[in-house]
């Protein structure tokens, strides 16, 4: 059984923007009767021309191109064209028709310029138009670009939605294109959520509404701590405060989590985001100021099972003999990203016996992780290249004398090895002392709100259990 518990909360600018886009949106709808709007779809609507006869008079209106293009992300098609054709009429100019293409698997911007009608030398010159359009070198299948050109096919602007933070423009200014980067305004709203494990994490997640993102994003707050493998019991509770991102009204994303509690085996675990003035960097911590964030992950590969422990005596399953096993091996899926334990150094890479592809890291001078029977590795590491904590280092596989897919992983301390799962883990640093007064300022309104969400959560939990009784 799950409880739910959302909380969002709205600020009066946002539901003033909201409030005018809807104003917009009927005003169109009122005058509808007077547009002529023509859709012409191919490719089973992956293409779209909007063209209108006869426009509407909008509340707000933009005036020239360049404001219209940055009002461009929150138009529809057929508003966006309506508008464009208010400026082209405005300033006596041929009527332009702004275009949607979605990309397709293979495609590149030689392929849509040809789908698109635009001369092929308008392509050579949008790629000298600045360092910002080297991001459509890099589209994706799906990705929508939306195009505005003449009928003589030369390209007078182009939009591309880089992620759901930032947008491309290219645009032409005094008759030469000009691409430049832009942030869109993201809204950043709370919300919360509680849940109590039955079967599963993921599924008591699912149940309390709360997206893969953060239910990993909480598992990696708390994975120095709990091993999400091997300790979660049927009852544990989790309470989690987090952002949502919003843009023009809609929901486009998760942000970060806030502030987080898990009870685990009866244990109480609590986080909170904390963000140093002066570093500017975010990191959570105990209520205490003590960082969640060990020196090594428990474990380099999220939730999966362990095939074998750590051992002195265990039966090898190809060599059929005893043997002591000084690793813990993690099954897990053939091509599974396996992440770095910790900041360091890769020291070897390459075959090693029964290990088959082995990967070592080192991490200052008194550890070291192994990764053994991998698939392949990143192709970008070395020996001797640094990674970070949490970098994808390699790929499980079954290389060496290994009888299926598994992560054997190590881990050493000045060259002993020691068990992965028990070993005492290094802690990171704490709040620095002269922070402390400024992050206990911070943080109380949000353990607060936390101590509310965990409250509200146990009395539903009482009331569910006297129910079932």
């Amino acid at each position: 059984m799950s409880l739910i518990n959302k909380d969002f909360r709205k600020n009066e600018r946002e539901s003033n923007s909201h409030n005018h886009f809807r104003l917009r949106w009927a005003l169109l709808a009122i005058t509808g009767a007077g547009i002529g709007v023509v859709i012409a779809s191919t490719n089973t609507n992956t293409e779209s021309t909007v063209a209108a006869d006869t426009l509407p008079a909008f509340e707000t209106v933009a005036t020239t191109s360049e404001e219209l293009a940055r009002e461009s992300f929150s138009l529809s098609l057929p508003e966006l064209q309506a508008q464009q054709k208010i400026i082209d009429d405005a300033n006596n100019l041929a009527p332009k028709q702004w275009r949607e293409f979605k990309v397709r698997p293979g495609d590149n911007l030689a392929r849509l310029f040809k789908r698109a009608n635009i001369k092929p030398q308008q392509l050579d010159e949008m790629m000298k138009s600045g360092d910002a359009v080297k991001t459509l070198t890099k589209i994706f299948p799906k990705d929508i670009i939306r195009v505005l050109s003449d009928d003589d096919g030369m390209l007078q602007a182009l939009r591309y939605d880089i992620d759901h933070k930032s947008y491309l423009m290219v645009e032409r200014e005094n008759g030469a294109l000009v691409a430049k980067t832009y942030n869109h305004q993201i809204e950043t709203r709370e919300a919360s959520a509680s849940g109590v494990i039955d079967s599963s994490l993921f599924l008591a997640a699912q149940d309390a509404g709360i997206s893969q993102n953060i239910i990993m994003e909480l598992a990696n707050v708390f994975g120095w701590d709990i091993d999400f493998a091997l300790d979660i019991r049927k009852g544990d509770t989790f309470t989690v405060l987090y952002e949502e991102l919003f843009r023009n009204g809609e929901k486009i994303s998760n942000g970060n989590i806030l502030a987080a509690e898990f009870i685990n085996a009866g244990k109480a675990y609590r986080a909170v985001r904390y963000t140093n003035p002066q570093t500017n960097r975010s990191e959570y911590f105990t209520p205490d100021g003590k960082s969640m964030r060990k020196a090594f992950l428990r474990s380099p590969v999220n939730f999966t099972r362990i095939s074998s422990r750590f051992t002195v005596s265990r039966y090898h399953p190809v060599l059929h003999k005893f043997r002591s096993h000084k690793g813990v091996d993690y099954a897990a899926k053939r091509g599974t990203p396996i992440q770095a334990a910790g900041d360091g150094k890769v020291i070897f890479k390459g075959k090693k016996g029964g290990y088959g592809k082995v990967m070592i890291v080192q991490h200052g001078t008194k550890y070291t992780t192994l990764y053994a029977h991998l698939k392949t590795y990143n192709r970008k590491l070395r020996v001797g290249t640094k990674v970070k904590q949490g970098q994808t280092i390699a790929y499980v596989g079954s290389s060496g004398l290994a009888t299926g897919p598994h992560l054997h992983y190590e881990f050493r301390v000045n060259g002993v090895h020691r068990n992965p799962l028990t070993v005492k883990l290094p802690i990171s640093s704490p709040v620095p002392k002269r922070y402390l007064a400024d992050f206990e300022l911070t943080t109380t309104p949000v353990f607060s709100q936390l101590d509310l969400l965990a409250r509200t959560q146990q009395v539903a939990l009482a009331d569910s259990q006297a129910d079932n009784i």
